[in-house]
């Protein structure tokens, strides 16, 4: 009976796992991807668009609306933070969301941060992002 018990548990907290481990904050399908943008990494500024700071780690550069459609707010970007540009070991990820509508070929700066209390951050002077996407939740 013991036994019986201890693998009725068990199969229904799997179950329940695999059902509360939907998509993550970044790459979410439940949100409504973009496909009418073009982004660049990179401002006057900083024309890298990658800077180590003391709180953490910093991507920023442009997105333009390149449809024929206005993207209306509220709107958002997204992104994976890497170690380094193979793309082998994320570190996270970060979200932005926008409460202004960007209009057809209007451009707007975008800025993604990560940090954690868990990393030194200095030590990934050569960190880049992949899976950039602007978005509206559903």
């Amino acid at each position: 009976m013991y036994k019986s018990y201890l693998l009725i548990s068990l199969i229904v907290c799997v179950i329940m796992m695999v059902i509360s481990c939907g998509d993550g904050v970044i790459g979410s399908k439940s949100n409504r991807t973009i496909s009418h943008i073009e982004w660049s990494l990179g401002t006057l500024q900083d024309s890298t668009g990658y800077v180590v700071t003391n709180s953490g780690l910093k991507a920023t550069g442009t997105i333009t609306n390149v449809g024929d459609t206005t993207i209306l707010a509220p709107w958002y970007v997204e992104a994976e933070f890497y170690v380094d540009s193979t793309f082998s070991f994320i570190l996270g990820g970060d979200q932005v969301s926008y409460n202004e509508n960007l209009y057809v070929n209007n451009s707007r700066f975008w800025t993604l941060e990560f940090s954690s209390s868990e990393i030194d951050e200095s030590l990934y002077q050569d960190f880049a992002i992949k899976n950039f996407r602007a978005f509206i939740k559903k």
